[in-house]
C-alpha cells in the first residue's frame, strides 16, 4: 500500500496577505539550536507549500494548511490542495497532536499518531527512538500496521522556496508495513525539516519502496508563511 497520507503535509498554498510574517532569509543561520523546542500555533496560522514529483521534478499541487482549532490534546486544520495543471481544489480535514503527528486525515485515521509527519517530545540532535502505529481506512476497511526508526541528523540552514530560508532540526525517519504479504516488502522513507521559527516543517521528502524498488517519491517545500496577527 502507498503512503498516499503522507503527501498531504500536510503533510499536504495560497500567497499570503498582508499580515504575512517571514523568518529571516539570510544566507547563513544561527549554529546552534534552542535548548527547548515548543509548538506554538494560532487559528488562523498559515503555510503554503509546493509539492513535487521528485522523480520527474513536476509540480503536482499547491497545498495550504490553515489551522482551524487549537486544544491541549490537538491542532485542527484545513487542507486545500490546488491541482497545478487543472487549479481544481479541494479540502480535509486533517488532525494533529499537538506535536503535528497526523491523527485524522480525511479517509485515514493514526493510532495512537503518524510520527512521520511531527517531532518528537523532546528535539534535540542525536535523539533517536522506535515507533509504531495503526493506520486505519474508512472505505474500503482496512488496518496497516507500521513500524520503524527516526533520528534527528543535524541542525542546519534550509533553503526553500521564493529565496526563503530557515534553520531546521533535520528528522530522518524509515518504517516498514508489518507483517510482509505475499512476498511483497513496503517500506517507506521521511525526511523533514522543522522550523522553530515558522512551528512546522519547512521541507520534506517521501520515498515509498516495494521489495527494495523505488515506487513513489515527493518532495514538499513551503513557499510562504502567515502568522496570523494577535
Amino acid at each position: 500500500m502507498v503512503r498516499l497520507a503522507n503527501l498531504a503535509m500536510a503533510t499536504a498554498f495560497v500567497l499570503a496577505g498582508q499580515c504575512a510574517v517571514f523568518a529571516d532569509d539570510a544566507k547563513t543561520g544561527d549554529p546552534n539550536p534552542p535548548d527547548t523546542v515548543k509548538v506554538d500555533v494560532l487559528r488562523g496560522d498559515r503555510w503554503i507549500y509546493e509539492l513535487r514529483d521528485d522523480i520527474t521534478n513536476e509540480l503536482k499541487s499547491i497545498v495550504d494548511v490553515a489551522v482551524t482549532d487549537v486544544t491541549d490534546s490537538e491542532i485542527d486544520t484545513r487542507v486545500r490542495f490546488t491541482n497545478a495543471t487543472t487549479n481544481a481544489e479541494s479540502n480535509v480535514v486533517q488532525v494533529f497532536d499537538p506535536r503535528w503527528r497526523l491523527k485524522e486525515n480525511g479517509n485515514f485515521t493514526y493510532r495512537p499518531a503518524d510520527d512521520e509527519t511531527g517531532i518528537p517530545a523532546d528535539l534535540q540532535v542525536g535523539k533517536t527512538w522506535t515507533y509504531r502505529f495503526e493506520l486505519l481506512r474508512a472505505n474500503p476497511v482496512g488496518t496497516f500496521n507500521y513500524a520503524g526508526k527516526a533520528k534527528v541528523e543535524a541542525w542546519e540552514h534550509v533553503a526553500v522556496a521564493n529565496g526563503l530560508s530557515y534553520d531546521a532540526f533535520k528528522i530522518v525517519l524509515g518504517s516498514a508495513l508489518t507483517p510482509v504479504v505475499n512476498n511483497r516488502k513496503l517500506e517507506a522513507k521521511v525526511v523533514l525539516w522543522y522550523a522553530p521559527a515558522v512551528n512546522r516543517i519547512v521541507k520534506s521528502t517521501f520515498e515509498s519502496r516495494t521489495n527494495g524498488k523505488l515506487l513513489e517519491a515527493t518532495d514538499l517545500t513551503l513557499r510562504d508563511y502567515q502568522r496570523r496577527q494577535p
